[in-house]
């Protein structure tokens, strides 16, 4: 339509011209400016058309012959060819100019409703921040037919608004594929949502058909909210258990003292009877089960007092010369009867009579050794084996704790940290997830260290190194 129009403009132009006996020069220069003031208005295809039309005007009244579409000057020749060479390169610059405005002016229009999505994003609350929410205004403010986002951790998927085709299933082919997609024809578009090069879910776009669409500015939003969402509800469940931490340590404590007074008058009285007098022999048996047990109460009791205050406090071991070889020995005796549904084993010692004496706090290297072994327990299948051994290197002891549970490789970087626990054993096995917390800063504060040395399918090893002399 705007060729046919041009072209009737352009030969009124031409005819006007030869009407009134104007020269080629001039009358070219007019219908240069009419074809400038077009590709304005019409595409690179449309002004190449119109400037053929114009030479071929030109030539047809003002080159000799008149009035025919021969040229016998080449003089004439040499000027049409200039005409069109001069209104293609001009159109063509033209027609980029409006190209490159119209790119510009849908910018602008796509940032300033980035720009108004994102004052709308960040007005929101941690608590209101909920997925169906967040997509609901992605679709109003950038008028889309629907959008869909899929969620790797959760395996969830939440769509709002109404797909015209199968926007669900594309966003989970793209998460899978790894890999952006772009389909015109449907106008869907999917975006693979990544932290630190790891794909974590995907974003599909079904856009409006009348108007283009850039969708990764909005996948860098969206991506940008999660981990607002994610960081908040870390926060929370950090503070969550700091507080029923702090509230457990209470209570430990507490506990652990009220417990202190009875045990003490349990013992004094059963010394009482041990001397009364005039027991027999069974009577005699019976008291000294009492006292034994009575003792292992107290030591449970001031381990529970010790954990409490570790808790509270810096590390701070009272060394003295320890036997590891027989404090394991003594550790697992008593493991044994708390853990009867595994096989608690001391091996694979190496030359154990030639070990020597470590610098160590036995109280706090019992805690340490205890919780490794009752993780070991927690985390792996009853009627499993759980093996403690020791190694002698040149400079440092070394106690490794082995049994047969795995540790998945995404999680193994995060264990030691305070308050973590596994995905799998959040529902399945109860805990605070200080164990190993405790456990690393008792290796630290005797100049060791506690590392998980391996984990398989088929066994986890963790080992505890102290130096053979304090350092």
């Amino acid at each position: 339509m705007h060729s046919g129009l041009g072209s009737l403009v352009l030969g009124v132009l031409t005819f006007a011209g030869y009407h009134f006996r104007l020269n080629l020069a001039i009358c070219g220069f007019v219908c240069l400016i009419v074809l400038v003031a077009s590709s304005f208005f019409v595409g690179l295809a449309a002004a190449t058309i119109l400037s053929v039309v114009a030479v071929v005007w030109l030539d047809f009244f003002f080159a000799p012959p008149i009035l025919s579409l021969r040229v016998s000057d080449p003089l004439n020749i040499l000027a049409l060819a200039t005409f069109l060479t001069s209104s293609l390169t001009i159109t063509y610059l033209m027609t980029r100019v409006r190209s490159a405005r119209e790119v510009s002016e849908r910018q602008g229009q796509e940032m300033k409703r980035l720009y108004s999505l994102a004052q709308q994003l960040l007005a929101l609350t941690p608590g209101e921040c909920e997925q169906p929410r967040l997509l609901t205004l992605f679709r109003d403010v950038f008028a889309l037919r629907a959008v869909c986002l899929f969620e790797h951790e959760s395996a969830t998927t939440n769509i709002v608004g109404e797909p015209r085709y199968d926007l669900e299933e594309r966003t989970r082919t793209g998460y899978s594929g790894g890999q952006d997609q772009d389909d015109t024809w449907c106008r869907i578009s999917v975006r693979c949502l990544r932290i630190a090069g790891k794909t974590t879910g995907a974003l599909g776009f079904e856009w409006p058909d009348h108007e283009e669409f850039t969708p990764d500015s909005l996948a860098g939003l969206e991506m940008t909210m999660l981990e607002r969402v994610r960081s908040f509800q870390a926060a929370t469940q950090a503070v969550a258990a700091t507080q029923a931490e702090s509230l457990r340590t209470m209570l430990l404590d507490a506990l652990a003292h009220a417990v202190k007074t009875p045990l003490a008058t349990i013992l004094t009285a059963a010394g009482g009877l041990r001397e009364a007098g005039a027991l027999t022999i069974d009577q005699l048996d019976f008291v000294d089960t009492v006292e034994t047990e009575t003792a292992q109460l107290n030591t449970l009791t001031t381990r529970l007092l010790r954990i409490a205050n570790l808790d509270r406090e810096e590390v701070q071991p009272s060394f003295q010369q320890v036997d590891v070889v027989r404090l394991l020995g003594e550790e697992l005796k008593q493991r044994r009867q708390q853990f009867s549904d595994h096989r608690l084993m001391l091996e694979d010692m190496e030359q154990p009579l030639s070990f020597p004496l470590v610098q160590a706090d036995p109280e706090l290297l019992c805690l340490a050794v205890g919780e490794l072994i009752e993780n070991a327990c927690k985390y792996s299948q009853a009627g499993s084996s759980v093996e403690v051994s020791t190694k002698l290197y040149p400079d440092e002891v070394a106690i490794r704790v082995r049994s047969r549970s795995y540790i998945p490789e995404d999680e193994r970087s995060r264990i030691f940290d305070r308050f973590y626990r596994g995905k799998q054993s959040r529902n399945s096995t109860l805990g605070t997830g200080l164990g190993l917390d405790i456990a690393r800063r008792i290796a630290m504060a005797h100049g060791g260290t506690l590392a998980l040395e391996a984990s398989t399918p088929e066994a986890s090893i963790f080992r505890i190194t102290l130096p053979v002399a304090l350092r």
